[in-house]
């Protein structure tokens, strides 16, 4: 038996033209993406709790609209991650940036308005 190389996606193209940076920046748009998806959810998250508590002690609290366009905006969020991470090249990049804009959005909408 003998060494076993390395398998390659690409196995007609030579290793010289294949370039890893292209890959790498898409990967850093995609994993910021991600996290600001994931983020967006675990906010969701913290939002429902505070609801609950605010409702059991009869304080102010987030209204069942933040709740709405949080929640709403985390499940977009989360689906044009999922096809984001799924779609090579220029249109996954474009869904990424999208969940990136969206999630800013979500956030200036009902954080700073």
């Amino acid at each position: 038996m003998g060494a076993a190389g390395p398998v390659s996606r690409f196995p007609s193209e030579p290793a010289a033209r294949r370039s890893r940076h292209r890959t790498r920046r898409l990967g850093v748009l995609r994993g910021v993406s991600g996290v600001l998806a994931a983020g967006l959810v675990a906010l969701v998250v913290g939002l429902v709790v505070a609801y609950v508590v605010a409702l059991r002690e009869g304080a102010p609290g987030p209204g069942a609209a933040t709740l709405l366009v949080h929640a709403a905006g985390a499940v977009v969020a989360v689906v044009a991650q999922v096809f984001a991470d799924r779609t090579p090249g220029a249109r996954g990049a474009g869904l990424a940036a999208g969940v990136i804009v969206l999630v800013g959005a979500v956030l200036a909408v009902e954080w700073l308005f």
